[in-house]
């Protein structure tokens, strides 16, 4: 697929040159032969999908004035989730004669049908912030082992003893399963902190305050909280309200869960936090990485990973905010919406680094 696609592109008529990283040219060519970006968001309508979606269209403008691409398109499900609409926007893409389709699967495999109908028509497919299991498709995505075993280390050198409980993401879900085997494998080293309880919150804020709220209904104050972004806020609260704050949790990088974070502290009350973004703007990391492809770059050796039968570009996120730098956060937060969260965006110069000269 890769060779061509380049070879597609070494036969474009060439204008000129633009530097866009370190030690990085790229070929520039006739408008008619720029290539077209078909998006299909997944799902929209909350303030995260909005930031993602901002983050496409940042990078897309960039592209565009950079006479990278000639245009993209972005196209929302009209039934959030829906895998069956999703491959019926794919399927208008290919019809459309798309160049490159970036999109956040709503399914792992259920995809991969049509994914190969857009392959098989020479278009290149890339997957952001969803596994995505076709064959020679890549998923740009966060590391969620790596996310959960940087939280969990923290929390457990802080406080290496005592009773824990975990509000988890979605059953089954690969990215919850890989974040799991990261806190277990942790906690192997730290034998004295117990996870006396557990449960799914389903990366939902409501779902996981009552869960919260069933699990301390028994008698339950744990010293340590475990949970994972979309969740703490609706984790804490249930602490709050059930007078059980604990002294320490792992947090989430939103508005509205740094606004408690920070009433507990203005209080004085003796509870640490921990955070690092899941970032929205990963769709813009997506659409660097896909253009770059589609470019004839190859990535150097080493740097796509396999995990859950899929091949992952994992972008390695740079924020990770405690007490020691609440502020930092806090200064961008505070005057957002509650359900605002912290976001980056690989930059075009960052992104060269991987691949080969």
């Amino acid at each position: 697929m890769r060779k061509r696609l380049l070879s597609a592109i070494l036969g474009l008529t060439v204008m000129t040159s633009a530097f866009v990283g370190a030690g990085s040219t790229v070929v520039m060519a006739e408008e008619n032969d720029l290539p077209v970006v078909g998006v299909s968001t997944g799902s929209s309508g909350s303030t995260f999908r909005d930031a993602m979606t901002q983050a496409i269209k940042d990078v897309g403008d960039e592209y565009i004035e950079a006479g990278r691409i000639k245009e993209y398109k972005i196209v929302d499900n009209a039934t959030n989730g829906d895998a069956t609409e999703q491959a019926n926007i794919i399927r208008d893409f290919i019809s459309e004669g798309v160049d490159i389709i970036l999109m956040n699967p709503n399914s792992s495999d259920s995809l991969n049908g049509v994914i190969k109908e857009a392959q098989d028509a020479g278009i290149l497919v890339l997957s952001y912030d969803g596994t995505c299991t076709a064959e020679d498709v890549i998923t740009v995505q966060v590391n969620p082992y790596a996310w959960n075993e940087k939280l969990v280390s923290y929390v457990a050198e802080k406080v290496p003893e005592g009773t824990a409980i975990d509000i988890y993401g979605l059953d089954g879900h690969p990215g919850n399963i890989q974040r799991l085997q990261a806190r277990d494998d942790v906690l192997e080293n730290y034998p004295d902190i117990e996870i006396v309880s557990e449960t799914s919150g389903g990366w939902d804020e409501t779902v996981a305050k009552e869960a919260t709220a069933q699990i301390l209904a028994t008698g339950i104050k744990p010293d340590i909280v475990f949970t994972q972004d979309s969740m703490a806020y609706g984790v804490l609260s249930a602490l709050v309200e059930n007078d059980a704050v604990p002294k320490i949790m792992v947090g989430e990088a939103s508005t509205a869960f740094f606004k408690s974070w920070k009433e507990l502290k203005d209080e004085g009350v003796d509870m640490q936090a921990c955070t690092i973004p899941n970032p929205p703007g990963i769709s813009g990391t997506g659409f660097r990485v896909a253009v770059n492809l589609y470019e004839g770059k190859e990535f150097k050796e080493d740097v796509l990973q396999e995990m859950n039968d899929a091949t992952n570009f994992f972008y390695e996120v740079k924020g990770f905010y405690t007490d020691d730098n609440f502020d930092e956060a806090w200064e961008i937060l505070k005057d957002q919406p509650d359900d605002y969260v912290l976001t980056e965006t690989i930059t075009e110069e960052e992104l060269q680094e991987y691949f080969q000269e």
